[in-house]
């Protein structure tokens, strides 16, 4: 009997010795660190699946891009990347990555129809699902509560036309001495929101092709826009720093009734505390238009683990994993029903208080811009801030942002609008 009971024993050891070499690695790479306890997905996932380990890489985000490319070349990318827009088309063409398709289409957590509407008009454009999105943010319009209730003026809704926009601000502009001491609006600060506004104006900016495209819609607002700026002065001057970048805030300033910028400010403007404020989807021009941003999460082809790089994305596009990285980032979920609980709302003692304003604008904005190579579009907002402070005409930023385009993209990847 004794010895039967020291031979179960080794028994058991041996398959418990089995079990732990069962244990499955993966790679996983992102720009931003880890969140800490209790927000930390790549924890809690280790804790629901203890036979999957993630071995996490985080790589500086002005290297990140590059950095992946290197490593997909070499063949030693991590199994799972969380890629950003422009660099899945490319992963994508590059055979670096796999669809998720056929994983998407037999999980149990998972549905596309639950995905805000630019995830699937980015799988017609690429024929396949390349990647979810780990969260996402949008551009929208912000607005001083106190200042608008100063002047008379409605507050902004989504009904809002760039008419309504241009009459509040020609209302809430004040002049002193001769000089203007609150504008209507602050300059255009974030470089996407110009291909934003663009975009109201009808060009499309990539068309269903893939196409970089725009023309007849960004000579009209780039006109509107500098007259708003030079001829009526309600729309601040661009302050360029040496690095192109706007570099003054003079809606936190108190010193701008409105502002656009990304939905990420909320979380930066909810420290205000001496005026209130709110934010509403950008204006309507002759269509409805933003910009969305997010980083992809895909799975590297060259991976030998791929069901487990699956099982921990699942697991972060799931509601348990979302909860966490909307309320760890501020973000909000691609996943509609997820979006409505609102697990990214941070809510300032002023602001904001209209959420809805963003759950309206992942409605209808595409990725539009991002999927095309930073360096030409952030190139292209150099002439576009000269247009406005009258260092070039409008026609000539037009012809010069096709025949870039046309250098960096190839003849057939740009279209005339």
């Amino acid at each position: 009997m004794k010895r039967l009971i020291v031979l179960l024993g080794l028994l058991v050891g041996l398959v418990l010795m089995g079990l732990a070499d069962e244990t499955i690695v993966i790679r996983y790479a992102h720009w931003n660190a880890l969140p800490p306890d209790p927000y930390n997905y790549v924890k809690a996932f280790e804790e629901k699946y203890p036979n999957i380990k993630v071995e996490f890489i985080q790589i500086p985000e002005a290297e990140y891009s590059q950095k992946l490319r290197t490593m997909a070349l070499a063949g030693n990318a991590p199994d799972v990347l969380c890629l950003w827009e422009a660099d899945l088309a490319d992963f994508a063409r590059a055979g670096w990555i796999i669809p998720l398709d056929e994983y998407v289409k037999q999980s149990k957590e998972l549905s596309l129809d639950d995905f805000i509407p630019a995830v699937k008009k980015l799988m017609e454009l690429q024929g396949h699902l390349y990647g979810l999105p780990w969260c996402f943010a949008t551009e929208i319009m912000y607005y001083n509560k106190d200042l608008f209730d100063k002047a008379g003026v409605p507050y902004p809704n989504e009904n809002w036309t760039w008419k309504d926009f241009e009459e509040a601000a020609k209302k809430l502009i004040v002049i002193k001495d001769g000089k203007v001491v609150q504008y209507g609006c602050d300059a255009l600060s974030f470089q996407g929101l110009w291909y934003s506004l663009i975009g109201t104006f009808g060009d499309k900016i990539v068309d269903e092709q893939g196409r970089f495209a725009i023309g007849e819609g960004a000579r009209k607002f780039l006109n509107w826009w500098y007259d708003l700026t030079n001829k009526y002065k309600v729309v601040a001057s661009p302050q360029i720093s040496t690095s192109g970048v706007v570099s003054a805030d003079l809606f936190m300033a108190g010193k701008a009734a409105m502002a656009f910028n990304g939905s990420w400010m909320t979380s930066v403007y909810k420290d205000i505390t001496d005026f209130s404020w709110d934010v509403a989807p950008i204006p309507k021009g002759v269509r409805q238009y933003s910009t969305l941003h997010t980083g992809f999460f895909a799975i590297n082809a060259k991976s030998k683990v791929k069901d487990a790089a699956w099982k921990f994305i699942e697991f972060c596009m799931s509601e348990e994993g979302q909860k966490l990285i909307n309320t760890a980032y501020s973000n909000p979920s691609a996943r509609l029903s997820i979006l409505k609980k609102g697990y990214y709302k941070v809510e300032g003692p002023k602001g904001p208080r209209n959420w809805s304003a963003i759950e309206k604008t992942a409605e209808f904005a595409e990725w539009g811009y991002t999927l095309l190579p930073p360096g030409l579009t952030f190139d292209l907002v150099k002439d576009f801030n000269a247009a406005i402070l009258g260092q070039i005409s409008v026609d000539d930023v037009i012809k010069r942002a096709i025949e870039k385009a046309k250098d960096i993209l190839g003849e057939d990847r740009v279209v005339v609008q």
